[in-house]
């Protein structure tokens, strides 16, 4: 059995653990059974947003091929599931919108020209890493002539004359990446639907999602050619997500035009919420599209907290029945940014664009403890742990491989006897500490 260690001290540390067929007994275990699976992953990975992209572009060559293979090297995290924006959000250089016309309803003057800038080339260099990366897009609003507040920024609503035209804009935006042969396979309507922002934000009711969806946004798609792009609800916070999705799925014609409920972290655990939404929605798609460190709520604390505060979700949302993992920001600047409104936040990997230098965080390698051993197609597989402070999930890869996650978030080293019915072996664990364990 392969083992990765990481914590403070150490990053990826490779260990070797022996395996034997014998009874692993009763006490001090983390049990993980094969025979009984749950839900299919279909991956890891981070957002391009334009300050991303930024951030990149102000870094020598040489760096910027080190921030790819960062993210998308086979040594390093691996991730093939990311999100971008449609149009702008609040993690770009300024309000923009690909039609600025409100009478061009043939979309003559649509145009991606501004996210050739910066967005583009960043997605283009990541692919060039790895091929098969799926890419989800969520807008932050449409443009501010569609709204009843007239601006991008501050809520406000979609106006409903201009439905149809929003959703022509949507399936004209996949045209035009795949034309710079970049693919969309999902969308979200909605970046935060219930929250009047400082920054670009548009308010849906759940049944306003769902009308929107079955009404104008998958016959667009359709008639586009993009029948295979999938649409998901929600993109909000998970203390709401079984409400809003019970709205959206009384919608008629809901059901065949909605695929997903997306969710963001930023109002705590709520693990049971996801997990009846899963259950009541057993065919629909749980997707993790946003979490950050915030620095107006966290920026206190030190890199062990924020990192545990990752691995501690990945883990709770994955055991709940979570799809996929998508973190927000990949990189950004030595301020948090750059950001519009000054909504600055951390992100996994820093860089400090005058000095040219990288810093990369903790919680880069504990998301690492997931992204580079998960496969996509694989499946949940049950693992128990005797103690609430050793937090486990377990997965079965496409090929066979078993993959179990560990996280002690004691101060003290903890040690178990980790088995899979069949076979047994000794492990020990330091506090504050994720293991990765393959066999």
């Amino acid at each position: 059995m392969k083992c990765y260690v990481t914590n403070e001290l150490q990053h990826m540390k490779e260990m070797q653990i022996s395996l034997e067929k014998r009874d692993g007994g009763e006490m001090q275990l983390v049990k993980v059974y094969p025979s009984v699976s749950y839900q299919e992953i279909l991956g890891m990975g981070g957002a391009f947003t334009e300050a991303s992209a930024y951030t990149y572009s102000q870094m020598s060559e040489e760096k910027q091929k080190e921030l790819i293979s960062l993210y998308f090297g086979e040594n390093g995290n691996n991730y093939n599931f990311c999100r971008t924006h449609i149009q702008s959000c609040d993690f770009a250089l300024g309000n923009y919108a690909y039609v600025e016309d409100e009478t061009d309803r043939d979309l003559e003057s649509f145009s991606i020209e501004n996210d050739r800038k910066y967005l583009l080339p960043l997605i283009k260099a990541a692919m060039n890493e790895k091929e098969d990366i799926k890419l989800l897009a969520s807008p932050w609003s449409p443009p501010a002539f569609m709204k009843t507040n007239g601006e991008m920024n501050h809520g406000g609503k979609l106006k409903e004359d201009y439905r149809g035209m929003w959703a022509d804009m949507i399936a004209r935006y996949i045209d035009e990446y795949e034309k710079e042969g970049v693919k969309i396979s999902r969308l979200t309507i909605q970046n935060e639907p219930a929250a009047t922002q400082t920054w670009d934000s548009c308010l849906f009711s759940g049944t306003e999602e769902a009308e929107f969806a079955a009404n104008f946004l998958r016959p667009a798609l359709d008639k586009a050619g993009h029948t295979d792009v999938k649409i998901s609800i929600w993109d909000h916070n998970k203390e709401k997500m079984l409400d809003r999705a019970e709205e959206s799925f009384r919608v008629n014609n809901a059901d065949s035009a909605i695929d997903g409920i997306a969710f963001h972290w930023y109002t705590g655990d709520h693990f049971e919420a996801l997990q009846e939404t899963g259950k009541q929605f057993p065919n629909k798609e749980l997707i993790f599209t946003e979490g950050c460190v915030e620095y107006s709520r966290f920026a206190g604390d030190n890199q062990v907290a924020h990192a545990e505060m990752y691995a501690h979700d990945i883990i709770g949302n994955f055991k709940a029945g979570m799809n996929g993992f998508i973190d927000w920001n990949l990189i950004l600047d030595e301020k948090g940014g750059p950001n519009h409104v000054g909504n600055f936040c951390d992100a996994p990997i820093m860089c400090k664009t005058k000095e040219d230098l990288i810093d990369v965080k903790l919680s880069y390698y504990y998301i690492g403890h997931f992204s580079r051993f998960i496969q996509p197609g694989a499946k949940r597989i049950l693992a128990s742990s005797f103690s609430r402070h050793l937090e486990a999930v377990a997965f079965v890869n496409p090929d066979g491989e078993k993959v179990l996650v560990i996280l002690n978030t004691s101060d003290e080293e903890m040690k178990f006897t980790i088995t899979d019915t069949v076979l047994s072996g000794e492990v020990s664990i330091k506090g504050h500490s994720i293991m990765t364990l393959c066999w």
